[in-house]
């Protein structure tokens, strides 16, 4: 169970360095870049980090539930 918080924590890490290069490719070249594919991956990023998120708050659930059952 920790190794699925594990992998969804490194998801969400993933997810917000893909934010953050996007949004420095935005920031660096403005509306002479690529703004399409910029704002593609930043929707990405917005969908991996909540995607694991859930996984990492759903692990975490279960994990409660398992020692409330054996407490």
């Amino acid at each position: 169970m920790l190794k699925a918080i594990d992998s969804g924590l490194q998801g969400i890490y993933t997810g917000v360095d893909r934010l953050n290069r996007a949004a420095e490719r935005i920031a660096r070249d403005g509306a002479g870049g690529d703004i399409t594919g910029n704002l593609v991956d930043l929707m990405k990023a917005r969908h991996e980090v909540r995607i694991n998120t859930a996984s990492v708050r759903v692990a975490d659930e279960t994990i409660g539930t398992l020692i409330d059952i054996l407490a």
